[in-house]
């Protein structure tokens, strides 16, 4: 990888007058020529008081052995301010920000840059590695050069200290906290950013991402065997992911209930209460269709395009005429139902209520909450408590569970799980 070395001058660049020997700058470059990198650009960083010597480590850049051209090493004025105070940690790191900017402009995908922290006064030296422990600089590596009459027989004179493996806990313990609110599209972000992304982790995030949008299919895109996975497949993500989404892309209408009661506690867990009774209204819409064509056999089928509305309320007359004379005489609330159209709610709980369902019990107890999340949505309110979550989820449970449905397990909680042990392995 070509490398783009930045750093600022100090006055022991390009060569010590006192002992004669290499600067740091110049000991980095030998070491970098040495390990096989092609230097691609230096960038000098100089107050007033080192323009002199960033010109006298052009000079030798350009000369033996390196013959860089004139056109790779360029410097960059620090400004008055720093001039004026060199030990200003804050106006050093805006000026080390600004060379990295303009480095970083003209870098590839493939360079790396190299930080010298071994020029300048101190609070310049120790900029490059503060921003990069504050993700600053990506792909980047910190050098430090020592002192050649402090070095030790068993030490290099020129090593690295990076502190990306902070950064990297830092952002580890972020992505932490966005699986915990099953964020997965800002730890994909903070993933990518901190240089821990892997094709495995990204394609997990990218499925809670889009499974948690119940966009099913490109959930399934994300997971399946290609590019990104050659060679993971099913032993780098868990086959339970495929499996269930191959229930939710069939429309599988347990499948679907129990997603919609996973997403309630999602929601509930990051106190969106609203959309908490959008999932429950949701579950409850498909557990009455489910329970309905069930006690139908589905003979007739629910109509599912107002087409064939019309077709199904005779059909129902010709199938079920005790069903469809009692549901002539219901009254919900004081008003007579509507056999024409798409049945309604009260429709489908009053079938339930004909043939004594086992299921009508919770699925009356969760109505009073759908009504609540209608009276929300009508009159333009926000929710920002709401009372009574635990028994609307056990409600939710217990429909379920007259579906034989006895697994509770959060797969969300699960996903998360995979994910942090591919980020820590």
């Amino acid at each position: 990888m070509p490398s783009l070395i930045l750093s600022f001058v100090g006055q022991q660049d390009p060569v010590s007058d006192h002992t004669h020997e290499d600067g740091s700058i110049v000991s980095l470059m030998r070491h970098l020529v040495a390990e096989g990198q092609t230097i691609k650009q230096v960038l000098l960083l100089y107050t007033t008081a080192t323009k002199e010597r960033a010109e006298l480590t052009q000079g030798w850049l350009m000369d033996d052995p390196f013959h860089l051209p004139q056109e790779r090493v360029l410097f960059l004025a620090t400004g008055d301010g720093l001039s004026d105070d060199p030990v200003n940690l804050l106006l050093s790191v805006q000026a080390a920000r600004q060379g990295l900017e303009m480095a970083i402009a003209q870098a590839t995908p493939q360079d790396i840059l190299e930080l010298n922290a071994s020029s300048g006064t101190p609070v310049m030296k120790s900029s490059w590695s503060l921003l990069q422990a504050a993700g600053y600089a990506p792909k980047s590596r910190v050098w430090q050069v020592r002192n050649p009459k402090e070095q030790q027989s068993h030490q290099m004179r020129v090593f690295q200290t990076n502190v990306q493996v902070l950064r990297q806990e830092f952002d580890a313990k972020v992505i932490r906290q966005q699986l915990q609110d099953y964020n997965y599209s800002g730890a994909l972000t903070t993933l990518r950013m901190s240089g821990l992304a892997t094709p495995l982790l990204e394609a997990l995030l990218n499925y809670g991402h889009c499974r948690l949008s119940l966009d099913f299919q490109q959930a399934q895109e994300a997971i399946s065997a290609g590019p990104a996975l050659s060679g993971l497949c099913l032993s780098g993500v868990d086959s339970r992911w495929q499996q269930e989404l191959e229930a939710l892309l069939q429309r599988n209408p347990i499948a679907l209930m129990r997603e919609a009661y996973f997403k309630a506690i999602v929601e509930l867990k990051n106190k969106k209460f609203s959309d908490f009774l959008v999932r429950v209204s949701q579950f409850q819409e498909k557990a009455l269709q489910f329970f309905v064509n069930r006690q139908l056999s589905s003979r007739p089928s629910l109509p599912a395009s107002f087409a064939e509305t019309s077709g199904f309320w005779s059909a129902l007359s010709i199938e079920h005429p005790d069903l469809y004379q009692f549901l002539q005489g219901y009254r919900f609330r004081d008003v007579p139902l509507r056999l024409d159209g798409f049945p309604n709610r009260p429709t489908y709980m009053a079938i339930l209520e004909y043939s004594q369902d086992t299921a009508l019990e919770p699925l009356q107890a969760l109505s009073s909450y759908c009504d609540q999340r209608n009276r929300y949505i009508h009159q333009f309110e926000g929710i920002s408590n709401l009372e009574g979550t635990e028994e609307i989820l056990r409600k939710a449970r217990q429909v379920l569970c007259e579906l034989g449905q006895t697994d509770f397990a959060n797969p969300y909680n699960l996903l998360n799980q995979d994910v942090l042990r591919s980020l820590h392995s």
